[in-house]
């Protein structure tokens, strides 16, 4: 959860995240499923929320 988290951050600190789970899970070399368990996990926790989702269909994460 916390290399997720560690992606996302930059962004959400900018405004918004627009990331899909094959980027994260390239950036971070953790599998497809560890990373949406672990973007499960921040959205549960409400750490994040989803917004929506892009024109390319990656999701659209901002800070509670």
């Amino acid at each position: 959860m916390h290399a997720v988290a560690a992606v996302l951050a930059p962004a959400l600190a900018r405004g918004e995240a627009r990331y899909r789970v094959e980027d994260i899970a390239a950036r971070t070399g953790l599998s497809h499923d560890r990373v949406h368990d672990s973007l499960r996990m921040l959205l549960k926790r409400g750490c994040v929320r989803q917004t929506g989702c892009g024109a390319d269909g990656a999701p659209l994460y901002v800070l509670p």
